[in-house]
């Protein structure tokens, strides 16, 4: 993972990878609004930052903003960005939120990274961590590819996972790297993995039209189970 994110950090064209900064701002408003929330102040995690193309926009609605990113050269880029004194930046090794004590934010973004986690283990390891981040009357607002329904998108993830080692080893391009083409969960693994970490939905919306082959963008409010 840590090597997949260090060569989009170091490409000409790290937008292609982390999307569009111009769109980080209608973006962030869009997952709040989608979620029925308008969060400000208290602590912040962001998962996930990439090279601060919606740090900055955090840092304008909270007091505190703990940004993390699995990768060195996205975290120099984003703390270039983003020199803003509440906001710090920590290397995180890819299964854990390292560093970051428990039950300490208000509000936790994780958006466009779950979708990237090479594995099942990995997508319901960081869904635990943010079970294990979140303040006990915090909120999370979660973006990730839930697979459809049916034998074919269940084959086409078998597929998947099975050609990806061999892409692995012929390709030098980013996106066809097992860390950047990820995996998707079913609804029934999502729901366990929840279940397992103790967060319940509190909201739920989807995307109109997915980006995702044979998955649904969803959007979650997560919230503890009280």
């Amino acid at each position: 993972m840590r090597e997949t994110w260090d060569a989009a950090a170091a490409s000409d064209d790290v937008d292609r990878y982390v999307g569009d900064p111009a769109r980080a701002l209608s973006e962030l408003d869009s997952l709040f609004q989608r979620l029925g929330d308008d969060p400000r102040g208290g602590c912040c995690v962001e998962v996930g930052c990439g090279p601060g193309r919606m740090t900055a926009h955090l840092a304008g609605r909270f007091d505190r903003v703990i940004a993390l990113d699995v990768s060195p050269g996205m975290l120099a880029t984003a703390r270039s960005a983003v020199p803003a004194g509440h906001v710090d930046f920590l290397l995180v090794g890819g299964e854990r939120l390292d560093g970051v004590a428990d039950a300490v934010a208000d509000v936790l973004v994780c958006y466009l990274v779950l979708q990237h986690l090479p594995g099942r283990g990995r997508v319901q390891a960081y869904l635990a961590e943010i079970g294990r981040v979140l303040a006990p009357q915090g909120r999370a607002f979660v973006q990730l590819p839930v697979l459809g329904p049916g034998v074919s998108p269940r084959a086409w993830r078998v597929l998947r996972s099975a050609a990806m080692p061999v892409e692995a080893r012929l390709a030098r391009r980013v996106e066809r790297r097992p860390a950047y083409r990820g995996y998707r969960l079913t609804e029934t693994e999502l729901a366990t993995a929840l279940v397992a970490t103790g967060l319940v939905v509190a909201r739920r919306d989807e995307s109109d039209t997915s980006p995702y082959r044979f998955a649904r963008e969803v959007f979650l409010r997560l919230e503890k189970r009280s």
